[in-house]
């Protein structure tokens, strides 16, 4: 994974998935490009509506752009302190053999810009929204998952000093999981361990040691587990048996599931775009 894409939003996150970014990026030599989303004050314009003078609209555009500009200074110096930490070098993209990062803003719609950029990257690195945290977050997080065509990862506070090291895969014989692992191969034949984890929920009839089967063939040093449903559900199960095992990433196929279902019951998807403890890749 030499591209990766970290959205960012100028708020409490954004280093944890700068450094999540560069230790995913960093063992094979990558680039990270940051990209800073901000909403274009203009667009209170439609909500005021009629009625108000040039003055008061004018007074309106200032005080909007007044958080924009705190918001871009406060990604610049996000930025500034996580690329001092890291040494990486600002700049240069075509790199091979170090970590290099950049840093831009772009301006419109959120959720919406980090379609373009999330699709040209391998991978597009977020921290969780948070159940009380910024919607905006929770909202670009999706948008990555559906629209991109490429894996997302999710950091975590309780990430470990590598990341891809030691994989769980949830496997529940979907076709969401099935793309999941196909577009992690890369990850994962670089991962020191991987376990498949199948958790028994009374519905899935997956068999994980199936799968393992397949990661052995492809040079995977990988074992095979079935874990219980956890009454918490099944993410909260998946969880913890990532913990068990040590792992420093959790793989995921998402949205298995109708996307109605997910909207009217939740399901595991949902409940990782907000929690969790360890890194967590999302493909679909």
């Amino acid at each position: 994974m030499k591209r990766i894409f970290v959205p960012l939003l100028g708020e409490t996150g954004d280093r944890m998935a700068l450094d999540t970014a560069g230790r995913l990026a960093g063992p094979s030599g990558g680039h990270v490009d940051a990209v800073l989303l901000r909403r274009d004050p203009r667009d209170v314009l439609p909500i005021v509506g009629e009625g108000f003078g040039a003055a008061m609209v004018d007074e309106i555009m200032a005080a909007a752009e007044t958080p924009a500009k705190d918001q871009e200074a406060a990604a610049q110096a996000t930025f500034d302190a996580w690329v001092a930490d890291s040494g990486a070098e600002v700049g240069d993209r075509t790199a091979v053999d170090r970590l290099t990062a950049s840093l831009e803003t772009q301006v419109g719609p959120v959720p919406g810009l980090e379609r373009a950029p999330s699709r040209l990257a391998d991978v597009t690195v977020c921290a969780r929204g948070g159940k009380d945290g910024n919607p905006d977050r929770a909202a670009l997080i999706e948008t990555a998952v559906m629209d991109s065509g490429r894996p997302v990862v999710l950091a975590s506070e309780g990430d470990a000093g590598t990341i891809g090291s030691n994989v769980v895969v949830a496997w529940n014989g979907s076709a969401e999981a099935a793309r999941a692992v196909s577009m992690s191969m890369p990850l994962l034949q670089r991962a020191q361990r991987v376990t498949v984890v199948t958790v028994d929920d009374g519905d899935v009839s997956a068999d994980p040691q199936a799968m393992t089967q397949t990661l052995r063939m492809n040079g995977i040093a990988a074992d095979g587990v079935t874990a219980v449903l956890d009454r918490a559900g099944v993410a909260a199960t998946l969880e913890a048996e990532a913990a068990r095992q040590g792992a420093d990433l959790l793989l995921i196929g998402a949205y298995s599931h109708s996307r109605v279902r997910e909207f009217v019951l939740g399901g595991v998807t949902d409940d990782a775009l907000t929690e969790g403890s360890v890194a967590m890749m999302l493909a679909r």
